[in-house]
């Protein structure tokens, strides 16, 4: 997937990025915080101008964000049911998405375009859904997707030579925590099938 996504970045230039960022901040999943590190490098070669990147990165970005807070506005909770009906893991983004808005408001959106980026679509659309006021969304949009952009531009143009190995210790990490995710989980598990196994024998042995 990276390498298609660069390929068109390669061949559409900036308006590329805007695209590819629009795509990816809907929630279409693409290695977005990848292509602004190659952008980053880019900008540090001499390739491209730093303005005009951002320029264009933060209108992409924005267009995807304002994206889902109008489908999700526009269309309701109904929409989103039709959408989601099938699909327990986007249920439960969705549900977490709903809390961290509950808490966080404003914030919330700033915090989820770069500190937990993962939710980011899921509160565009908890933001459309409760009809968070427009204006308030954009501003914090905004300020968050700037911080997102100049942070893995920045990163890419520091270590523009070495902007392979980044991209491939940003993919090994991915795996790293869907392991321990995975080892976690199969602990509990287990702990709970061994929990039911004790009560079921004590349960034996109280009633002889």
């Amino acid at each position: 997937m990276t390498e298609e996504i660069l390929a068109l970045f390669a061949l559409y230039g900036l308006p590329g990025i805007c695209v590819i960022l629009a795509a990816g901040q809907f929630g279409v999943p693409l290695p977005t915080s990848i292509l602004l590190m190659t952008a980053g490098a880019l900008i540090a070669d001499g390739d491209l101008s730093a303005a005009q990147v951002f320029a264009w990165a933060l209108a992409g970005a924005v267009l995807g964000d304002q994206s889902g807070y109008a489908v999700a506005r526009l269309g309701g909770r109904s929409l989103l049911g039709r959408v989601f009906r099938g699909g327990a893991s986007d249920t439960g983004n969705f549900a977490r998405a709903e809390r961290f808005s509950a808490k966080w408001g404003g914030f919330g959106v700033f915090f989820s375009r770069w500190l937990v980026s993962p939710l980011g679509p899921w509160i565009n659309l908890t933001s459309g859904l409760t009809r968070y006021h427009w204006g308030k969304f954009l501003l914090w949009d905004l300020a968050g997707e700037t911080v997102w952009i100049i942070g893995y531009l920045s990163i890419g143009y520091a270590f523009s030579r070495s902007i392979a190995s980044i991209a491939e210790l940003l993919a090994n990490l991915g795996w790293l925590i869907g392991a321990a995710a995975l080892t976690v989980l199969l602990g509990v598990l287990v702990r709970r099938a061994v929990k039911r196994h004790r009560g079921r024998g004590a349960g034996g042995t109280r009633s002889g």
